[in-house]
């Protein structure tokens, strides 16, 4: 299942700035295919379609993998977080067959959105923002100027003693590189020829910074080009940046080396690697 990450969040945000800033909202369902893990907060689905009706699409912005979208006056809509399809329609004949929301503009243009796994379809007041459940007060973005290296190195000072902190769990869960995910972090460590299950404390001065300009470069590439190719953009167009390492590579040849890349099931999914490039 593919999932938004930062660079997809980011891409959707500016598209949904770009495209539906001022449109307004004739009617706006959120339940018509009931999702258990499409995580919609306090408002019942009637609330839902009570509050937004005539609200009108305001700024988007990405905060890690969530998309807020002001929904003007005082509220604003979050997605992402997992696997969605956000779609922008021109014809009510694209609408999906199955979706956890349709919006429906007084233009006749449509949003909807369609929940793969887990994902946010949440309402909230604007003053609940600060108290989002999946967003990070003091997190730094990647792409923030606070994101330096003297920052990056600091992760590694606040690591525990004793404590065994593998490469995967130091990106994607503790400390955690805000916005990055399981999808993002293959071809980060690939990169920067980190195994999964390399131990942090193990590495020298020299391999953080190459982590570190690895992951700005890496997330930068993927923005740059529009997502990664198993995403779907707002216009449902796939993106451009072509993952090194993923399921379909498993048993080719590392393009570094010719050693055949392998998979292995770690820390609650899957992990790629050259055995040979990314040593353990």
């Amino acid at each position: 299942m593919a999932v938004i990450e930062l660079p997809e969040a980011i891409n959707l945000a500016w598209q949904i700035s770009k495209e539906l800033k001022g449109k307004q909202i004739a009617s706006g369902v959120r339940g018509s295919s009931p999702h258990k893990f499409a995580f919609t907060g306090k408002h019942s689905d009637e609330e839902f379609a009570a509050i937004v009706k005539d609200k009108t699409i305001g700024t988007a912005r990405a905060d890690g993998s969530v998309i807020l979208t002001d929904l003007e006056p005082g509220y604003v809509l979050s997605l992402g977080l997992g696997g969605e399809r956000i779609l922008y329609h021109t014809s009510e004949k694209t609408l999906p067959k199955k979706h956890q929301l349709l919006l429906n503009f007084k233009d006749d243009t449509y949003l909807t959105v369609t929940v793969s796994g887990w994902g946010e379809v949440r309402l909230l007041e604007q003053s609940e923002v600060p108290r989002h459940p999946h967003i990070k007060k003091k997190a730094i973005s990647p792409f923030s100027d606070e994101f330096t290296l003297a920052y990056f190195n600091s992760l590694f000072d606040s690591l525990p003693e004793n404590k065994r902190v593998s490469a995967k769990y130091f990106i994607i869960s503790e400390p955690g590189i805000w916005g990055v995910g399981n999808g993002c972090l293959q071809d980060i460590l690939y990169r920067a020829k980190i195994h999964p299950k390399r131990q942090m404390v193990t590495l020298l001065s020299e391999e953080r910074r190459t982590l570190y300009d690895v992951i700005k470069q890496t997330l930068n590439d993927i923005i740059e080009l529009g997502g990664r190719d198993n995403e779907r953009d707002l216009y449902n167009k796939p993106g451009g940046y072509q993952r090194i390492l993923h399921s379909k590579t498993v048993d080719h040849p590392c393009r570094e080396c010719g050693t055949p890349i392998k998979k292995i099931q770690y820390l609650g999914g899957a992990a790629y690697f050259c055995p040979s490039c990314q040593a353990e």
